[in-house]
């Protein structure tokens, strides 16, 4: 379906519940608008160059002649010069500043394609006009008049039942810590750090996997993750199987969720194997 452009610029978010390509084309179109901002952007500057140059050319004929004509020509050239530059920062920044999670989204959703039906229908929502949450702020004593505040946002999120029955969610959530500080020439200096909570659970059919609690119990081996990530929960009870983990490096947060994903089936593949060895399980 074609997305709402307009409604998309104002808000900035993607929300759908449809088949996965469906999807995958959805955000394809919404890359195509954060392209068109670009353009849009750049053909700003450039008009903003234009009229610049038209207020230069007529302030230095201005000088030259005295003509008063040519000085109100001069006027007309830098007022829209400056107002098309400024302008130019503004229109669709929101957007284009978070786009690097459009790739991220996309890049979740291509990772699902071998393990969903492809008329399954996926909800997904995507958040890149930033709406972040203050959760703390308290003072920071290592530098003068330093205050640091703590903030979250889930700007990602997607559900679908996978091949085997299980159904997947999972959200992605931005954590930023913002320092605020004087330095020693008195000037206020601000620094931010983000980082990326991933939770995964996989809503699992206990006709299937039985509980897979025996089989957590059983399976003593850890959950891997890239070095710049961190397992933060493991749970598993008879419904479900959660796994939690910390990136700090956005660009680590798809191989850290398929590599939740491949502890979480470690353990529902174990499951299975137990479920059908059990006493009365089917042959």
């Amino acid at each position: 379906m074609a997305i709402d452009a307009k409604q998309f610029q104002s808000l900035g978010i993607y929300q759908a519940k449809a088949p996965l390509r469906s999807i995958l084309d959805d955000l394809g179109q919404v890359g195509k608008i954060l392209l068109a901002n670009k353009a849009r952007r750049k053909m700003l500057r450039l008009a903003a160059g234009a009229a610049l140059l038209v207020g230069l050319g007529s302030a230095v004929a201005a000088a030259a002649t005295g003509s008063g004509w040519l000085k109100l020509c001069a006027v007309a050239g830098f007022v829209p010069a400056l107002a098309l530059f400024i302008y130019s920062f503004i229109y669709g920044r929101a957007l284009i500043k978070h786009q690097d999670r459009l790739q991220l989204m996309q890049d979740l959703a291509q990772s699902l394609t071998r393990d969903v039906h492809k008329s399954a229908p996926l909800s997904a929502k995507l958040v890149l006009k930033a709406a972040p949450t203050l959760i703390k702020e308290e003072p920071w004593t290592a530098r003068k008049s330093g205050k640091q505040q703590f903030f979250e946002e889930e700007f990602l999120s997607l559900e679908v039942e996978l091949l085997d029955g299980t159904v997947l969610s999972e959200t992605v959530e931005e954590l930023t810590r913002k320092r605020t500080y004087r330095n020693p020439r008195g000037k206020y200096k601000t620094k931010s750090r983000s980082r990326y909570f991933v939770t995964l659970r996989f809503g699992y059919p206990s006709d299937l996997y039985g509980d897979a609690r025996t089989a957590n119990d059983t399976l003593h081996e850890e959950v891997r993750v890239p070095s710049s990530a961190t397992v933060r929960d493991v749970r598993v009870t008879e419904k479900a199987v959660v796994v939690k983990a910390m990136v700090a490096l956005r660009q680590d947060v798809v191989q850290s969720s398929e590599m939740l994903s491949m502890g979480a089936y470690r353990i529902l593949n174990l499951a299975r194997r137990l479920a059908g060895s059990a006493p009365g399980a089917a042959s």
